[in-house]
């Protein structure tokens, strides 16, 4: 509940500060790119999930509200998850085989970031970007290449996975156009399942994107 106030406050904040300063610009685009995903939390250091790749995508708006500053906001559609290698055995202990399992939950991510601008009269502005992050769940699924696991959709997602994201850029002109990229860090504050005892599993994501503004 703390870390849902705290984001809330962050996102009440972020939005309100471009008013609050005069936006003095306002800068639009598109993104897109791939997830490297897995889980940090109790269940992770039991099953030692791996990285599992996903797409991102969709589009953003920057407040500017000084030279070098911004807010930046973001509607994106996000592929989380992890992919977890295992061992089935028989009874006695020996293995049968080994198999992938994918647990694969899909979001509306709506990442509020406080963006920043380096050498803005440089030919490649480095730049950085940190703030909270809100995930509206789509659902998801549970897939394995073993015949010996159902596919099946993921039941009791929370509907909303609270995070924070940190990540660093640079931008540039190319035919015209001004072009944006990004590798970017999100991690969730709690687990992805809304039940009770359950060993946690905490979204942790690498993402990789490109983007155009207009």
């Amino acid at each position: 509940m703390l870390h849902r106030r705290a984001v809330a406050a962050l996102f009440a904040l972020a939005l309100l500060a471009p008013a609050a300063a005069g936006a003095v610009s306002i800068e639009k685009g598109v993104k897109a790119g791939v997830n490297l995903a897995s889980f940090r939390g109790d269940f992770a250091d039991i099953a030692d999930p791996n990285l599992k790749a996903g797409f991102v995508g969709g589009a953003f708006v920057a407040f500017g509200f000084a030279p070098d500053l911004a807010i930046q906001v973001e509607g994106l559609f996000s592929m989380k998850g992890a992919k977890i290698h295992w061992a089935r055995v028989f009874l006695e202990g020996n293995p049968v085989g080994w198999y992938d399992t994918f647990v694969s939950p899909t979001y509306l991510e709506v990442p509020v970031l406080l963006r920043g601008t380096l050498l803005r009269t440089a030919a490649v502005q480095p730049m950085y970007y940190l703030g909270p992050t809100i995930g509206i769940s789509l659902g998801g699924t549970f897939t394995s290449d073993s015949p010996a696991v159902l596919d099946q959709d993921l039941t009791d997602l929370k509907a909303l996975d609270f995070g924070f994201a940190l990540g660093a850029g640079a931008g540039f002109k190319l035919g015209g156009r001004r072009v944006l990229t990004e590798l970017r860090y999100t991690t969730g504050f709690g687990d992805i399942y809304d039940l009770e005892g359950n060993l946690e599993s905490i979204n942790q994501v690498f993402s990789l994107t490109a983007g155009l503004a207009f």
